[in-house]
C-alpha cells in the first residue's frame, strides 16, 4: 500500500479531525458538501449569486469553528445547514423580508401529511395557509418538507432536541389544519 494513500481519511470523522490539525484538508469535506449547502440556501434566496455568497461565508465560517466542532450524533451536514440557516436569517434579517418557495411536488407532499385533498383548489388553500404561518412555523415546514430533514437532523439545525422538532412540527401541522378548516 502506497504511504501517501495510507494517510487519506476514509471517513468523515476522520475528514473532520484532520481539517481540524490542518485547515488544507477542509476540502473534502467542502466537495461532499457544496452543493447540498448550495441548493439549501438557494431555496431560501432564489439567487444563484446571492446563495453563492452566501453559502461561501457558510463555509468560511464552518472553517473558522471547524475547532470547536464536537461530534454529538447528528450529521455533519446538519452542522452545515445551522450556518447556512444564520446566514440567510442574517440576510433577511437585514433586508427585513421572509420568503418562502415550494413547488407543487411539496405542497403536495404537506397535504398528504395534513390530510387535506389534493385538487387545485386544496393545495391553492394550502399555499394560502402557509403564507400566513410566522418565520420560525414556515421555517419548521421548510426544513421538514422541502428540504426533507429528519426530525433529528431538524433538531440540531434549530439547536434544540429531536423530540421537540417533532413537537414544533405536529403543532405547526395542527395550525396549518385550523387554518384550512372551512369557515362555518
Amino acid at each position: 500500500m502506497d504511504v501517501s494513500t495510507a494517510q487519506v481519511p476514509t471517513n468523515e470523522t476522520a475528514e473532520i479531525e484532520a481539517a481540524k490539525a490542518d485547515a488544507r484538508r477542509f476540502t473534502p469535506l467542502y466537495e461532499r458538501y457544496h452543493a447540498d449547502v448550495f441548493r439549501f440556501v438557494h431555496r431560501r434566496v432564489r439567487r444563484m449569486e446571492l446563495a453563492a455568497d452566501l453559502s461561501q461565508e457558510t463555509f468560511l465560517k464552518a472553517l473558522l469553528a471547524l475547532p470547536r466542532y464536537e461530534d454529538r450524533g447528528y450529521p455533519f451536514r446538519a452542522w452545515l445547514y445551522r450556518i447556512a440557516l444564520n446566514e440567510v436569517r442574517m440576510h433577511w434579517r437585514k433586508r427585513k423580508e421572509v420568503l418562502m418557495e415550494i413547488g407543487r411536488a411539496e405542497v403536495f407532499g404537506l397535504s398528504e401529511e395534513i390530510g387535506t385533498g389534493t385538487s387545485e383548489e386544496d393545495l391553492l388553500r394550502l399555499t394560502s395557509a402557509l403564507s400566513r404561518l410566522d418565520e420560525t412555523k414556515a421555517q419548521l415546514i421548510e426544513l421538514r418538507y422541502m428540504d426533507g430533514m429528519s426530525f433529528a437532523e431538524l433538531g440540531q439545525v434549530l439547536g434544540i432536541a429531536e423530540d421537540a422538532a417533532k413537537m414544533r412540527t405536529h403543532r405547526v401541522l395542527a395550525v396549518l389544519r385550523t387554518y384550512l378548516k372551512p369557515r362555518e
